[in-house]
């Protein structure tokens, strides 16, 4: 049966929801604009939608309640949390259960566990646990909520050390499509706990997640280094080399990204470092760099508190302002990388920029050089997530700001990351990774950097006939299907 977008739901229905709940219901058209408009509004304007009915609960009965409600009229639904995703999972014209409104985070020191409602940003929950000597492993910015990065995945500069944001969660409570809310650990409906660790939002909808927390004895090493467009071949000359000889020699504690950005049309390569230690021992690992000759001094690199290195508001300012129509592709090759298919792929991004250079000013190219060995450790049916293996990272933002060129940019988008798996195949030198067959390029993706179009086999590869019996048990009606949605497998 076809889904309803509520615009045909009733004022007495509506109101008969608002007397259930604590919290607040928000209708298009109804409510003052100045209410309803910064609630549809998203990072990536790309999925901005006009929903007709916007659900603030305050708390789990109220989310249990506004789910019984999508079901009893058959509403399209989605969930929202820190709205900052490449794919717009958390936009939608039909309903939107946002949990903004649920964002308590209490850190029990002692145990060394933070319990966070679903609603929290990344933030929220780093600087609680900063403030008791702590650490909580979270992506790259704190912007993020921690429902999308958790229930994906979630990659840190932490990573090396300690997993996944979703290794480290210890339990969590998740709203079921039938309204119950269940507790999944390694003990309790540990298949729920399988599933959402890496299932995305398949499953329902966590309003607490425990996560283990790590000490925090010192400030970290970090900042960006750029440098000058004639030192791109010797940027890449390098690469391998970081890779190979300083960050899997640190004991999971340095991890790098290199960065390709326009900048007045042409393409200035950088790095943003980070080395958990003093700065005696990171300038160790950045030498490479500094021997190089960045265009920036080195005193762009200092100690600071890791939630520094995350925030958003300091590193949004490096952005181009008002460009936020984004669409980003990734794949995934092994090491050591050629420095052929490199240049080649920085060639064909190039030709992408140039036939819309200003409109596309504010893209990036970006090569993850940190080390995935801890994160492949854990077998890949261990948990939903599928991506358990080490290899470069590699993903393109095209970032624009003109409505009308969104259908040409997300096409072409996905030429382009097509083209850069092609040369992977084609090459003798390069080996990208892949489930089966040839050296293709990466057949399981990091589903939290793509367009949200990969077939389902490329984000859960080998563990997705399990994901589709977990999604016949907890979600048979298919309620939840605005990421990566799993049909169900109702065989024996």
């Amino acid at each position: 049966m076809t889904k309803s977008d509520g615009s045909n739901l009733s004022s007495e229905q509506l109101d008969g929801l608002r007397t259930k709940l604590q919290g607040k219901v928000v209708v298009k058209g109804q409510s003052p604009e100045d209410e309803y408009r910064p609630l549809i509004e998203r990072w990536n304007r790309l999925h901005v939608k006009e929903a007709n009915v916007i659900v603030l609960p305050e708390t789990e009965e109220d989310v249990s309640t506004t789910i019984k409600f999508v079901a009893e009229h058959n509403l399209d639904v989605s969930i929202s949390c820190g709205r900052h995703t490449y794919s717009g999972p958390s936009s939608g014209y039909g309903l939107i259960i946002d949990l903004r409104q649920m964002r308590k985070v209490t850190v029990d020191a002692e145990k060394k566990i933070a319990i966070a409602q679903g609603g929290c940003l990344a933030g929220e929950v780093e600087h609680a646990a900063e403030a008791k000597g702590l650490r909580v492993v979270m992506g790259a910015i704190n912007a993020t909520g921690i429902g999308g990065i958790t229930t994906g995945g979630g990659i840190s500069n932490l990573s090396a050390q300690y997993g996944l944001v979703a290794d480290n969660v210890v339990a969590a409570r998740v709203a079921l499509a039938d309204g119950r809310i269940l507790v999944a650990s390694e003990t309790e409906n540990s298949d729920l706990f399988w599933g959402i660790r890496g299932g995305g939002s398949n499953f329902g909808i966590v309003t607490e997640f425990t996560f283990k927390l790590h000490d925090c004895p010192h400030e970290v090493y970090s900042g960006m280094l750029m440098f000058t467009p004639d030192k791109i071949d010797k940027v890449i000359g390098l690469l391998n080399t970081i890779h190979l000889d300083y960050v899997l020699k640190s004991n999971g504690k340095f991890a790098i990204n290199g960065i390709f950005m326009m900048h007045g049309g042409i393409l200035m390569p950088g790095f943003l470092a980070y080395y958990d230690g003093p700065e005696e021992e990171g300038k160790k690992f950045i030498q490479p760099l500094l021997d190089l000759g960045p265009l920036t001094p080195p005193s762009h690199m200092a100690m600071q508190p890791h939630t520094s290195t995350t925030d958003w508001e300091k590193i949004s300012k490096l952005m181009t302002p008002g460009h936020d129509r984004i669409c980003g592709v990734s794949t995934q090759i092994d090491w050591p990388i050629s420095e052929e298919v490199f240049k080649n792929a920085l060639e064909q991004y190039q030709a992408k920029i140039a036939k819309h250079p200003e409109a596309l000013k504010a893209s990036m190219l970006i090569v993850d050089l940190r080390d995935y060995t801890k994160i492949a450790s854990i077998p890949v049916d261990a948990t939903a997530y599928a991506n358990r293996r080490t290899g470069m990272l590699f993903g393109v933002d095209f970032i624009w700001n003109d409505e009308s060129l969104d259908k040409e940019m997300m096409l072409e988008a996905r030429d382009y990351i097509e083209k850069v798996r092609g040369a992977v195949k084609e090459s003798n030198k390069q080996r990208g990774l892949a489930d089966t067959g040839s050296h293709v390029g990466a057949t399981t993706l990091y589903a939290l950097l793509t367009d949200g179009q990969e077939k389902l086999v490329s984000v859960f590869g080998g563990n997705l006939p399990r994901m589709k019996k977990l999604k016949a048990k907890y979600d048979p009606n298919l309620m939840w299907d605005k990421w990566y949605p799993v049909d169900p497998d109702f065989s024996n």
